[in-house]
């Protein structure tokens, strides 16, 4: 009896033993499929997030490469011949890196006529600098009036601004090549050519053009003035030379476009 009734006792320990395992390996199954759910989902997140990263991250270098550029390009239609040029490399003028503008990096074709260009703008900024100090002068040793300096300081302040984009469209027009750039360029230099004749010229207001001589008595009482006289040359002469470079840059610009637009000048909408 005692024998008969141990068989049942060790089956049922040995029946709850493998239930007891049976139900250990069920859970541990189960927690084995959640960490690898988990651990697929968060790596599915992470290789998710990497990409959209990776997304913004090229759309916001594409746009920054936009900046200042046709907005034709954005959509790629439109084949580039400067891939050299960074045009958002902002290191011109000096100090106040408004454009890009580097002479090693141009063509062997435009290399004179952007360096032309350049000496045109810079030539601007020279000549009303140097009227704005001899403005101040004259007005301070004579009976000249005051708004006189404060039209030299406007002419400071616009003039070499707009021979600065004028020559920007001629320079970066000719290099990509860009039509519109290089029709604003081929109608704004003419007119500067026009303004610095008259600057060289005309004796109105702060503008000591040749034609000023006759009116130094005026302002000095008769007595003459021998600064005056030699800042009306020397301005003048600036403003002239400018005038016929003004010119020559319009007609080289023209020229080019005949030689390198497919027999004709470029055309596009201002």
């Amino acid at each position: 009896l005692k024998t008969t009734s141990a068989i049942p006792y060790c089956l049922s320990d040995t029946s709850l033993f493998v239930l007891r395992l049976s139900s250990y390996t069920v859970r541990w199954s189960k927690l084995s499929t959640g960490l690898i759910s988990s651990a697929t989902m968060s790596f599915a997140g992470q290789v998710a997030m990497s990409a959209a990263n990776a997304a913004a991250s090229n759309m916001h270098s594409q746009v920054g490469q936009a900046i200042g550029k046709p907005l034709e390009n954005l959509s790629g239609s439109k084949a580039a011949n400067h891939a050299e040029i960074n045009w958002v490399d902002f290191n011109y003028p000096p100090f106040v890196r408004l454009i890009h503008y580097r002479v090693d990096e141009l063509p062997t074709t435009l290399t004179g006529i952007v360096r032309m260009f350049n000496i045109s703008f810079l030539v601007t900024v020279l000549a009303c600098l140097l009227n704005f100090i001899d403005t101040i002068i004259i007005v301070g040793s004579s009976d000249a009036p005051f708004k006189w300096v404060v039209q030299s300081g406007i002419h400071l302040l616009i003039l070499p601004a707009c021979a600065l984009a004028t020559f920007y469209c001629g320079y970066r027009g000719l290099c990509e090549p860009d039509a519109t750039l290089a029709s604003r360029f081929k109608m704004a230099q003419p007119i500067l050519a026009l303004i610095y004749f008259f600057m060289a010229i005309v004796p109105f207001g702060c503008a000591h053009g040749l034609a000023e001589f006759s009116k130094i008595d005026d302002h000095t009482q008769g007595q003459g003035s021998g600064f005056w006289t030699v800042a009306i040359i020397v301005e003048s002469c600036l403003w002239g030379g400018n005038t016929a470079l003004a010119a020559l840059n319009s007609v080289r610009a023209a020229k080019y476009d005949m030689m390198n637009g497919d027999g004709g000048p470029l055309t596009g909408r201002f």
